[in-house]
């Protein structure tokens, strides 16, 4: 029996809790007791849990289950667990897409709108590359939902309405390809694509195409999340009391997140990448990195990042949607994959993930960082409040701890006076400008002098505010000495707005309020950012007791 066909037969195997504890005990008990301290705190009973699955050439796969995939019913999670892989999934509507390629079906370089003709046309065409790589400029179609009021799960959203959503968009955050900002709504006008070009939807032509010829037997898309999954885990979050709640994502949408698998099946799927078996074409192009306007290559491929890990290679994405977590990577030179699927909201499957590729990756060399004595009063001129007109973000930094830090994250280690990094991020302050950069994206903030409007002023922003582009209508309203910015449609959904610099306001959801005047004064509406969505524009319309908004 041939290496390949081996490794088809252990992914099969393990598929099933019994025969899975047969492979694991193939391990090396060394290397099991080490992966069991590593997953300790998900191996109980009473938690939700997680599933890791590792294959190295020559080697039996190594299958390990902890916790809990269902804490109603007592049934534990196991490497035959059936759980989701959040954006995961994204690789395989990429190789849909590259296999109707390489069928001659359609072009990389295509206009979307050939296949969509619903989109806009902005004055620039957006790829089918583009979409594929986050460089199209769209908005991400579940924040603009978030910010109308109705974020993801709250109603059950399908590929069509997230169409609809990208279709209203007057705007781009950005030219198509002129920068990368990590968006679903892409993800979703792919698997659209697929089913106009081959006249099957994602789901079937990814079944006979990609999962079948695999013998990825545990796979299957999340396409009607009211259908019964034999050995599905349930997704949970945990809550202050340290239980858990349910956290599902009860929506139809798929092609960004939605795959339904196990980690023998990934790691099944990885195998198949290294050995070419959807053809050459399929197994380079996903993994090639994409090129910016101006020539700059970026970290993300097609579905995939290209990363080092202590200067190794690595090939990779995570995963995450409801309560589930996900990751699943390739270290190609060391012939190492390892997958990683969770219930359990708090869990980091990345964290988890590289302290199980260090029991198998050598051992790295220290790094040569040439950290510097920051100085008590250079951190202090650091600090303070910093806003980026671009894309509307707003960031904070502090001292705590002697230390500086940017937002709620870790210290930042200083390398000058004005150069810190954290985490494979560098933020330089440059007097009232901080940049701040990383291997897709360079962002550039300016300091903003924070904001303590009296009652009076807060008064002046009360309205109803309409955005033809989110159809919705959000409405500001002054309860005591705070302002609630209050969907029309959902007043359950009411969020504090709390004033951070002149005309400027975040929620509690983390949404950036930046308030437009007239040259009278006068609030004439306001643009709304949160993450993947840029200057979204609201008008005031006055304040009406009601819109008749249908949405």
């Amino acid at each position: 029996m041939n290496r390949v066909l081996c490794k088809i037969l252990i992914a099969a195997l393990c598929g099933t809790a019994t025969s899975s504890m047969a492979c694991a005990q193939q391990a090396q008990p060394d290397v099991t007791t080490a992966l069991d301290t590593i997953f300790q705190r998900f191996n109980r009973p009473d938690g939700a849990g997680c599933a890791i699955g590792i294959l190295r050439e020559g080697a039996a796969a190594i299958l390990r289950g902890y916790g809990s995939a269902d804490l109603e019913h007592d049934i534990p999670f196991t490497p035959g667990s059936v759980s989701e892989a959040g954006s995961v999934s994204k690789q395989f509507t990429s190789a849909s897409i590259l296999l109707l390629a390489d069928q001659g079906k359609l072009k990389l370089t295509d206009d979307i709108r050939k296949y969509l003709p619903e989109m806009p046309d902005y004055g620039t065409p957006i790829t089918i590359n583009e979409l594929l790589s986050h460089t199209s400029g769209l908005r991400d179609w579940g924040s603009i939902e978030a910010i109308a009021g109705w974020p993801r799960s709250t109603r059950t959203y399908t590929n069509i309405e997230a169409l609809d959503i990208a279709a209203r968009q007057k705007h781009l955050n950005y030219k198509p390809g002129a920068e990368y900002s990590y968006t679903n709504t892409g993800y979703n006008l792919l698997a659209l694509i697929v089913e106009r070009v081959s006249g099957q939807s994602l789901a079937q032509f990814s079944h006979d195409h990609v999962f079948v010829p695999l013998g990825m037997t545990h796979t299957q898309w999340r396409d009607d999340f009211q259908r019964i999954v034999k050995g599905r885990a349930i997704g949970y979050e945990p809550t202050k009391d340290g239980s858990y709640r349910q956290d599902m994502p009860f929506e139809d949408i798929y092609g960004n997140g939605g795959l339904l698998t196990t980690v023998g099946d990934l790691l099944r799927w990885n195998d198949a990448l290294t050995n070419n078996e959807l053809g050459t074409f399929v197994s380079t192009e996903i993994r090639r990195s994409a090129q910016l306007n101006d020539g700059q290559t970026i970290a993300y491929a097609r579905g995939l990042f290209n990363q080092s890990y202590h200067g190794i290679a690595e090939i990779s994405h995570s995963g995450a949607t409801a309560g589930y977590r996900a990751w699943l990577a390739r270290f190609p030179d060391q012939h190492l994959s390892i997958a990683i699927l969770c219930n359990a909201g708090e869990a980091n499957p990345v964290a988890l993930g590289y302290m199980a590729a260090d029991l198998f990756l050598p051992k790295p060399a220290v790094a040569k960082i040439n950290f510097a004595a920051a100085p008590a009063e250079q951190l202090a001129r650091n600090a303070g409040l910093y806003f980026d007109a671009k894309t509307g973000s707003v960031l904070r930094v502090e001292v705590r701890g002697g230390a500086l830090h940017a937002g709620p994250g870790p210290a930042l280690q200083p390398t000058s006076s004005n150069e810190f990094i954290e985490d494979g991020t560098t933020f330089r302050f440059e007097g009232d400008k901080l940049t701040r950069s990383s291997d897709s994206e360079t962002a550039e903030y300016h300091r903003v002098q924070p904001w303590q409007p009296q009652i009076a002023e807060l008064k002046s922003f009360v309205g109803d505010y309409d955005s033809e582009e989110a159809l919705a209508v959000l409405q500001v309203r002054m309860v005591l000495d705070k302002l609630l910015l209050v969907p029309e449609d959902r007043r359950s959904a009411a969020e504090t707005m709390t004033p951070l610099f002149t005309d400027t306001f975040r929620t509690g959801d983390g949404m950036i309020l930046h308030f437009r005047r007239s040259a009278k004064g006068g609030v004439t509406g306001f643009d709304a950012s949160v993450g993947r969505v840029y200057s979204l524009a609201f008008t005031e319309v006055g304040h009406l007791a009601s819109h008749g908004r249908l949405r």
